[in-house]
């Protein structure tokens, strides 16, 4: 028995600290990622592929959002689509899948929406899916406990599928919707696919977290690089029996490769490193989504140099880049102030700004004088140019 689990895809997830052009296309990477999770089962002669909660990013969403996921899942015709309801996408009364349901699914989609056990059609064993769909965005008890008492044929395989927090292991604030570690234990079961953790991580042999099939957020986990964010992969689970152990193997699924970088400056020769550095994140930078959160002091000349370097020119060779630089502080030289006037009143006015922007008693007064600053050596500078 062969399949793929994922989870997380939140069709519909927006990025609001991106331009309308770019969070457009990393949202039709969302949507895109249906066809890639697809294609890699067929690749690995897999049946079924486990969504383990939030497919959909909201309970409510338009239309087209609603339908393409399931469009696409409906060109892989000989591989079954289990879906199961999450805390973003919950199977409320009325709700979005009684919407997706009243209007007429493929034979290959299956939505997961009772806590009772499901046959998954094979060839030469039998196995049995047993979901715990989530009927509320939390729920004060732990949805798999029914397993335990979940009637199946002698010998089948029991395979849970469960969207939460495995008790004890979460790392990220109060956990909600609780999962015993134990399930598998007390349930019989040979793998627990679970979903809600954007990140991927083995529990035990039996329980795994796919994490999210696209990255999409700025959170460092990934084992590529020190840089490289959470997501991107789903788990092919190859299971040779009811008691033995499954052999989990990560497959890439990911169309972009999101990194985060934290970086210090406290000289202008450090900006040559910096782009080399980031130049050498992924050997296609098109597919790269990068994070650049600097901090230090740079020349009003230097800061020029990473607008140039960093901003214009790296910026336009990646997919997307966010800049994050309140804690970069003009630190002009005397060569900086000479470039806007060796003398006279702009040269006055550039020393008077100099000098409030050495004053600690008011920070937002020096914030806003290191701006004015920059920006009158920006503009002399250029006015030499033509």
């Amino acid at each position: 028995m062969r399949l793929i689990h994922t989870s997380d895809l939140q069709i519909g997830k927006g990025y609001a600290f991106f331009d309308r052009d770019t969070e457009a296309v990393l949202r039709e990477a969302r949507q895109q990622v249906i066809r890639r999770l697809g294609e890699r089962a067929v690749e690995h002669g897999v049946t079924d592929i486990l969504i383990a909660g939030d497919v959909y990013e909201h309970a409510h969403v338009s239309g087209v959002t609603l339908r393409k996921p399931i469009e696409t899942m409906r060109q892989f015709p000989k591989i079954r689509w289990w879906l199961l309801p999450g805390n973003h996408d919950p199977h409320t009364d009325g709700g979005l899948w009684a919407n997706l349901t009243r209007s007429g699914l493929p034979e290959n989609v299956r939505p997961c929406l009772e806590a009772a056990p499901l046959q998954i059609p094979l060839a030469d064993a039998v196995g049995y899916l047993l979901p715990a769909p989530l009927r509320h965005i939390s729920s004060a008890s732990d949805l798999s406990e029914w397993m335990d008492e979940a009637s199946t044929p002698e010998g089948a395989v029991r395979i849970g599928m469960a969207h939460g927090s495995i008790t004890g292991f979460d790392s990220e604030g109060d956990a909600k919707n609780y999962i015993d570690p134990r399930r598998p234990q007390t349930a019989g079961l040979t793998y627990l696919a679970m979903g809600d953790w954007h990140r991927q991580q083995k529990i035990d042999e039996r329980i795994w977290y796919s994490g999210t099939p696209e990255p999409d957020r700025f959170k460092v986990g990934g084992k590529a690089s020190p840089t490289r964010c959470n997501g991107g992969h789903a788990l092919l689970v190859e299971i040779d029996g009811p008691s033995a152990p499954p052999r989990v193997t990560p497959v890439e699924t990911g169309q972009y490769a999101w990194h985060l970088l934290e970086r210090t400056v406290i000289s202008d020769d450090q900006i040559e490193p910096l782009e080399a550095e980031m130049r050498a994140l992924e050997p296609n930078l098109g597919k790269a989504v990068v994070s650049l959160r600097i901090a230090g002091t740079l020349s009003l000349k230097g800061l020029e140099e990473f607008s140039s370097r960093i901003v214009e020119r790296f910026g336009a060779s990646v997919a997307a880049l966010r800049l994050e630089r309140d804690r970069l502080i003009p630190l002009p030289t005397e060569d900086d102030l000479d470039a806007i006037d060796r003398g006279g009143f702009i040269r006055v006015a550039a020393d008077r700004l100099r000098a409030i922007t050495k004053d600690p008693s008011d920070p937002a007064a020096a914030r806003v004088a290191s701006l004015a600053l920059n920006q009158l050596y920006l503009e002399h500078v250029q006015a030499g140019e033509s």
